[in-house]
This record gives C-alpha cells, structure tokens and sequence, in this order.
C-alpha cells in the first residue's frame, strides 16, 4: 500500500510537471510564487513556488481570479487568500 501510495504521488507530481511544461509559465515578482500559467480553454492554473519544483494546479479556477493574481500587489497574499483551498486541486 505504502508503495501505491509513494508512486501515485510520483505520477501527480508528474503529471503537473508535464502539464507546466505544455503550457506558458509566466514569472511572477513575489516571495511564495516564481512562476504562474494559465490555460482558458480547460480554466486550469498552475503555480510553482519559489525555490522548490513542486507544482500546484488547480482546476476551474475563472480567468478573472488568473488577471487578478496577475495584478495583485502580493501575489503571495493573494494565492493563500484566494486560492489555495478555494479551488480543487488537480493532477
């Protein structure tokens, strides 16, 4: 189980990897995100952080919340307060 486990987290990390790669990552000035991309068609946003490869993605999330991270003084603050735990998750 413990194996299961260790390689479905691979294959999310993964697959969020795969997917940022695909799509235009913007670099972003804030002390959380380094980098940010968007896809309008399938209204996914993904997020890496600074420092770390990890990779967020997140699903249905509308373009107006994409233009006003974009926008926002702190993309930082604006992440934790309007997004992270706001939208589902993706893979």
């Amino acid at each position: 189980m413990k194996k299961f486990a260790l390689l479905l987290i691979a294959l999310l990390l993964f697959t969020g990897a795969v997917l940022a790669a695909d799509m235009d990552m913007k670099s972003v000035k804030s002390s959380l995100l380094d980098k940010v991309g968007y896809d309008n068609a399938t209204q996914t946003l993904v997020i890496q952080m600074v420092n770390s490869s990890d990779i967020y993605t997140y699903i249905d999330v509308p373009q107006n919340i994409y233009d006003s991270l974009l926008a926002a003084d702190s993309k930082g603050t604006y992440f934790v307060e309007k997004i992270k735990g706001k939208f589902e998750r993706g893979e």
